[in-house]
């Protein structure tokens, strides 16, 4: 396999998992991708199991180097953006479970600041809406057959394979345009969010409004000079509201 270069750090973060043997598959595809490192939140066994070890063969020092937290909020900082994976797709009404799909991560090249986290679920139950939440994007692989779930190190594989794919064309596509960081989508989403609380709308439809703005939005991997334009939409919006009210 040939390896493009690329300035993106990528980390493999696994919930809970409870299967050494997992583990040390997954260990074997991190060295096989170039990840930058495993990271497990609260593992249910010991990922230096013999088992893990066997599983892992010449890619032991992925379970040795391997980063273990409490949880994702510990680390969501670290990363400028954390992708979600999850064997079910959310109906419509479930905002935090709809999802894109490995070959709509064209874009993904573009994000160059920071780290790239790729979280998988639990073996048994994968994410929950509330691990979803923290994630910039969902992504799903869709499966024809009558069994639709994928053994977790093989979701692990198909997932990193589509992003080296997309990391690794003959030519890398460059924008002469400067993609926007991760601070300045934050410097959007904390005046939207203002803007959504200010408003007299539902309390319980503010979280999901919030979070389909964002989910749009990185999606969409903006410009920077598209988030300071949004910014600059928002932060007036939101002063004459203010203005309004003051006034009236």
């Amino acid at each position: 396999m040939i390896y493009y270069e690329t300035n993106i750090k990528q980390d493999v973060i696994l919930v809970e998992p409870k299967i050494e043997g997992n583990i040390g598959a997954i260990a074997r595809l991190c060295n096989n991708f170039a990840i930058n490192r495993l990271v497990l939140v609260a593992p249910q066994v010991n990922h230096l199991d013999e088992e893990a070890r066997k599983r892992a063969k010449h890619s032991i020092k992925y379970l040795e180097e391997a980063v273990v937290v409490n949880s994702i909020e510990e680390i969501k900082e670290n990363y400028s953006l954390l992708i979600g994976t999850s064997a079910k797709a959310g109906l419509n009404y479930n905002v935090y479970r709809q999802p894109s799909f490995p070959w709509n991560l064209s874009e993904i090249q573009t994000v160059s600041q920071g780290n790239m986290g790729i979280i998988f679920g639990r073996e048994d139950r994968g994410l929950s809406n509330e691990e979803l939440r923290l994630c910039d994007i969902l992504v799903n692989i869709p499966i024809p057959g009558n069994h639709r779930v994928l053994n977790i190190s093989q979701a692990v594989a198909i997932i990193l394979y589509e992003i080296w794919k997309e990391l690794s064309q003959t030519e890398k596509r460059i924008s002469e345009e400067r993609i926007s960081t991760s601070i300045e989508r934050k410097i959007l989403f904390d005046l939207v969010e203002d803007l959504i609380d200010f408003l007299p709308y539902e309390e319980y439809r503010k979280p999901i409004t919030f979070h389909s703005f964002t989910t749009v939005v990185n999606r969409s991997f903006p410009t920077s000079l598209e988030i300071h334009s949004l910014i600059g939409i928002f932060k007036t919006i939101l002063r004459q509201l203010k203005k309004s009210e003051g006034e009236g």
